[in-house]
């Protein structure tokens, strides 16, 4: 029996990763290509986040295309691109792998809201950064 009662959408091309900005701010040296929102990591959103899941979903693309802050603790394989959404007046973060798929996409592994609080303290503990453009 299937537990998950969110919706059941196709995967998402959200948008091109923001490399330069990526790479400008983290000193990586990721390639181009797409974010995909993949069914399985919606799937994860709603169940971890379900009051967030409706109110991040249509502001993943430009807080991606326009993140206000990048992120990397070096906990796991991803980075966090947060970016504020006026619509819901709040930073949401975007948990984004950074290898990508055989396909050439980096996929999100996760979204929600998040504090101003939290950035800042993000930010003096060195795992979150400014973007540079």
């Amino acid at each position: 029996m299937n537990k998950y009662k969110g919706p059941k959408t196709p995967d998402l091309i959200i948008g091109p990763m923001p490399a330069d900005v990526i790479n400008k701010t983290l000193g990586t040296e990721i390639e181009a290509g797409d974010v995909i929102l993949t069914r399985g990591a919606q799937r994860h959103a709603y169940r971890r986040h379900p009051e967030d899941y409706p109110k991040c979903l249509p502001h993943l693309a430009s807080v991606v295309a326009d993140p206000r802050y990048i992120g990397d603790d070096d906990t796991n394989s991803g980075i966090e691109i947060w970016g504020y959404a006026i619509a819901i007046q709040s930073l949401v973060l975007v948990a984004v792998e950074l290898m990508p798929d055989a396909n050439g996409r980096y996929q999100i592994s996760s979204f929600y809201m998040v504090s101003e609080k939290k950035a800042q303290s993000r930010r003096q503990k060195g795992f979150l950064k400014v973007a540079v453009r």
